[in-house]
């Protein structure tokens, strides 16, 4: 009886085997080991030579740079001049009015001797030149002609002149007078002079 019912047994596992279409397989070893299971394929490693931008990606664009310092404008390098006074008198021996500008030691030496006011200091005239200004006769004191300024753009050379007349209350001497004023400045390479003019009024209490 008990090895029908074992055979009987065995033949019903077969048959249920065939119509599932499956076949048994015993587990050998450790019956709770898996197959492997096939993972996501490993990204190419990228090549040591390629591209920054490819490793890294695209880089910022750079910022645009800026000029540090702009251009000064055209026209804009007028200097003053320094002055230095060679004298400043009342009584000479000019007596029409004069704008001059000396350049060499002959006009300079002419000038003085024109001038009549002692001996004649020296100029460099490499570097140098002088700047006269004469008011003309005049008669009484109190007359004054003053070089105010000297500027000097590219080759052209400005003098600033101011000539003072005395004032209705001013008290001046009744002899005549020939108002002179004279400077260098360092302006040899200057071409062109011209010259500003500006009358003043003194006031006298």
């Amino acid at each position: 009886m008990i090895p029908r019912t074992f055979a009987l047994a065995i033949s019903l596992a077969v048959l249920s085997g065939c119509a599932s279409g499956r076949t048994i397989r015993v587990a050998e070893g450790d019956s709770t080991a898996s197959e492997p299971v096939a993972l996501a394929p490993a990204p190419n490693p990228t090549p040591s030579n390629a591209p920054q931008d490819t490793l890294l990606g695209a880089p910022e664009p750079a910022a645009a740079a800026t000029s540090g310092q702009g251009y000064a404008p055209y026209g804009n390098n007028n200097r003053t001049l320094d002055l230095r006074r060679i004298g400043q008198w009342t009584r000479t021996g000019i007596g029409e009015s004069r704008r001059l500008v000396i350049r060499d030691a002959n006009g300079w030496a002419q000038f003085w001797s024109e001038l009549g006011v002692g001996d004649r200091p020296s100029v460099d005239f490499n570097r140098d030149v002088v700047v006269a200004v004469a008011a003309g006769q005049r008669p009484t004191g109190g007359y004054e002609i003053v070089i105010d300024r000297v500027t000097q753009s590219g080759g052209q050379l400005t003098v600033e002149v101011v000539e003072r007349t005395p004032g209705p209350n001013c008290i001046t001497t009744a002899s005549i007078t020939q108002p002179v004023d004279v400077v260098v400045v360092p302006a040899a390479d200057a071409k062109s002079p011209s010259f500003l003019e500006r009358k003043e009024i003194r006031g006298c209490r």
